[in-house]
């Protein structure tokens, strides 16, 4: 049953998406159909950087981190310009009602504080088809071999007959080295579930990183729903850009695909890499990116993928071309070869962020996007053609404030579910187009 306090929050969501709806209702660019709006969290908590999975039982699940209540670190704020201290909580939420209402937010991690996470690593969440759910996120350790703390890759698990969370495990063994201030062993990761009960959990791995310039990626497996894991083992040596999250697909021949943004000298490229054998094959290699993005830095923007048979699609964000923003491309060929990348929102005067999903025989995406000088706000376009053509950028109808970090996933009838960080709280929406 759902609490008070949940009930309280679904009558602010009403209000607010009463109020959002009157603003756009005059606006002939939201887009079509209906929409069910729920907040799934508090403002009082801070939340941020959702990801979202749907059960073959048709429930909705969402995790998210709350507030980073780690003081800011003087000394990597001088040597990075940033902190990379992070002390946070892992939480989750479930709907069996199809979204209009969704359970209490129940902490995953077991230690307070010990979640190390920001908006652009954030957790993730895949569930099986004997509806096991798998969550893979960073975790705050003390490093046994160098005394330093690091970022480890934590893996918790539970049945959806009984919600229960077992006591999340390791899945990446100490750092061998670390000559950095900060050694993230196991973070910017994905998970996602195969055939005959394989979860596959990867992540950027910089265990081996003498330098804040390239990392390895790391692979460990399951072949019995998450009950156990092999040794992790690595699958790309040290080119990959250290803190741009992966994600991940399986496509119908049982291949593993990563979005990836690697290194080859000075530029920091979009490519899509799939691997066979259960992840011990590279198969191939594929720049999706046009213009190639020289920079001295990580981005921080991750690459998506969708797979459906052999049509798969990616989007991105692009510093490179003009204009910047989200560039999708295509594959008609199980990701052989690749379509030249086109923005799908150039007259934005920022957008980013973008997550895509085939439903059914179309293919959506939805990212963020400001136009002039407002907040971002959620934009969508859908294809019927496996990414060639898309319709023109469409508003989400949602309240008003600063929407960020969409992340999106198909119901077995065609309709779309969309979470995101609003303001400090979670929301998402039921879409039937």
């Amino acid at each position: 049953m759902r609490s008070n306090v949940s009930n309280a929050i679904a009558w602010a969501a009403a209000l607010l998406l009463y109020q959002g709806a009157a603003a756009l209702a005059a606006d002939s660019r939201v887009a079509p159909g209906t929409f069910e709006l729920t907040a799934v969290s508090p403002s009082s908590m801070a939340a941020q950087s959702p990801d979202l999975a749907i059960g073959p039982d048709g429930s909705i699940n969402i995790v998210w981190l709350g507030e980073n209540t780690a003081p800011p670190n003087a000394a990597q704020i001088a040597a990075r310009g940033h902190s990379h201290d992070s002390s946070t909580n892992l939480y989750f939420a479930r709907s069996t009602d199809g979204g209009r209402s969704f359970s209490s937010p129940q902490q995953v991690n077991r230690g307070k504080g010990d979640v190390w996470g920001f908006s652009i690593s954030k957790p993730r969440i895949a569930i099986s088809e004997g509806g096991v759910i798998h969550i893979l996120y960073p975790g705050n350790a003390r490093n046994a071999t160098t005394g330093e703390n690091e970022t480890v890759a934590l893996y918790a698990r539970a049945t959806s007959d009984r919600l229960v969370f077992e006591t999340p495990r390791r899945l990446n063994v100490d750092a061998l080295t670390d000559t950095l201030t900060k050694d993230d062993g196991g973070s910017f990761a994905t998970i996602i579930t195969g055939p005959q009960q394989q979860v596959y959990a990867a992540w950027i791995d910089t265990r081996t990183m003498t330098s804040g310039e390239t990392a390895r990626a790391a692979l460990t497996i399951s072949r019995d729903d998450g009950k156990t894991f092999s040794p992790d083992f690595e699958i790309l040596p040290s080119m990959v850009c250290p803190c741009c999250q992966l994600s991940s697909a399986v496509d119908s021949q049982g291949r593993l695909a990563l979005g990836i943004r690697l290194v080859d000298g000075k530029y920091r490229d979009n490519e899509i890499v799939v691997f066979s054998d259960q992840g011990r094959r590279l198969d191939s290699r594929r720049r999706v990116a046009g213009a190639r993005w020289e920079l001295e830095g990580c981005p921080r923007k991750p690459t998506a993928i969708a797979v459906r048979d052999n049509q798969w699609a990616t989007a991105f964000y692009a510093g490179a071309e003009r204009p910047d923003g989200v560039y999708t491309a295509w594959s008609n060929d199980g990701g052989n070869t690749w379509s030249v990348p086109r923005a799908l929102h150039p007259e934005a005067t920022r957008s980013d962020a973008p997550t895509l999903v085939f439903g059914g025989r179309r293919l959506f995406v939805v990212w963020q996007a400001r136009l002039d000088a407002g907040d971002y706000r959620l934009f969508a376009s859908v294809s019927d053609d496996g990414g060639q053509n898309f319709s023109e950028p469409t508003i989400l109808p949602i309240p008003g404030g600063v929407a960020r970090l969409p992340t999106i996933a198909a119901h077995t009838d065609g309709s779309i579910q969309v979470a995101w960080q609003q303001d400090r709280s979670i929301m998402t929406l039921r879409w039937r187009p």
